[in-house]
């Protein structure tokens, strides 16, 4: 019979949520930054700022998660 370690679980569920929200982050600026661009004629600059800021946001909310599950010291 396998064990199954709940604690495991429960971060791998965790984290892999985490990476999903940073990855429709990211797709969300890549589609309103493209249509902002569009509209205001200031093509690829709004897109590729509201990429890197999701990024960054992604990478912060990452580790928000792994600090709360005490994954970082």
């Amino acid at each position: 019979m396998i064990k199954i370690d709940a604690k495991k679980v429960r971060v791998a569920i965790m984290m892999g949520n985490a990476a999903m929200t940073k990855g429709l982050m990211i797709a969300a600026a890549w589609y309103l930054g493209g249509k902002l661009d569009r509209k205001l004629g200031t093509e690829p600059y709004i897109m590729f700022g509201l990429v890197v800021l999701a990024m960054i946001l992604g990478v912060w909310y990452i580790l928000r998660v792994a600090k709360k599950l005490n994954l970082t010291e």
